[in-house]
């Protein structure tokens, strides 16, 4: 039974390769103009502990700010005016988590709210089996983005999300190099592919949440 199994498996392998899901698109109501509210972005945070992964944060703040900007509920400040404000008052990210420095940096670029985003976690586990002449292995990663959406001038939270983004990659071969189907995932390339997807599903979530407040 398990020689059929794996047989099985890795037939199946041929077709199916790797999967990743997650949660559907938000559907948002934009806001009339007028009534929007001048966000600011902050750039991604890694707090996974592991630094390989900061260089995937490059530019994903970028992104984010055009999916808020889509999403037509906000006005998106200009991130180097952020960055140009705290390079002045030499205050990091980890610095706006003080609701003084919050305020004092959002009322100075003009903003109502700033938008908080971290790379919270990313779990990786592999499993492998064999029977017969066939080898097969299954590998499952999981990386967690949340964001916060803080209102400068009362320091409160106006909205939060948080996204799960799994991945499970299955590949095998038979001994002797028989058959192969798959291969062995690049851990840095999935995490990239899911924090790309996952600033979509945030600035929708947000908005979505921001959209409810204003009808």
């Amino acid at each position: 039974m398990k020689r059929l199994t794996v047989i099985l498996f890795i037939l199946g392998l041929v077709i199916y390769a790797g999967c990743a899901s997650g949660p559907s698109l938000r559907s948002v109501k934009p806001i009339d103009y007028n009534k929007r509210g001048l966000v600011a972005v902050g750039d991604l945070q890694n707090l996974t502990g592991n630094r390989d992964y900061d260089p995937l944060l490059d530019g994903l703040t970028g992104s984010l700010i055009v999916e808020l900007h889509e999403t037509e509920c906000f006005r998106v400040i200009e991130r180097q005016r952020l960055k140009s404000i705290m390079e002045e008052m030499k205050l990091g990210m980890t610095g706006l988590t003080d609701p003084a420095k919050t305020k004092e940096v959002g009322k100075m670029i003009g903003a109502d709210a700033i938008l908080f985003v971290n790379l919270a976690s990313v779990t990786y586990d592999a499993s492998k089996t064999s029977a017969f002449i066939v080898e097969a292995a299954m590998e499952k990663i999981e990386m967690t983005l949340d964001a916060r959406l803080v209102s400068v001038e009362k320091g409160e939270i106006l909205a939060t999300s948080k996204i799960t983004i799994p991945y499970s990659n299955f590949y095998g071969s038979g001994y002797f190099g028989l058959m192969k189907a798959g291969e062995k995932a690049d851990q840095k390339v999935l995490v990239q592919k899911a924090l790309e997807r996952s600033v979509k599903h945030l600035a929708r979530e947000i908005a979505w949440q921001v959209s409810k407040k204003n009808r």
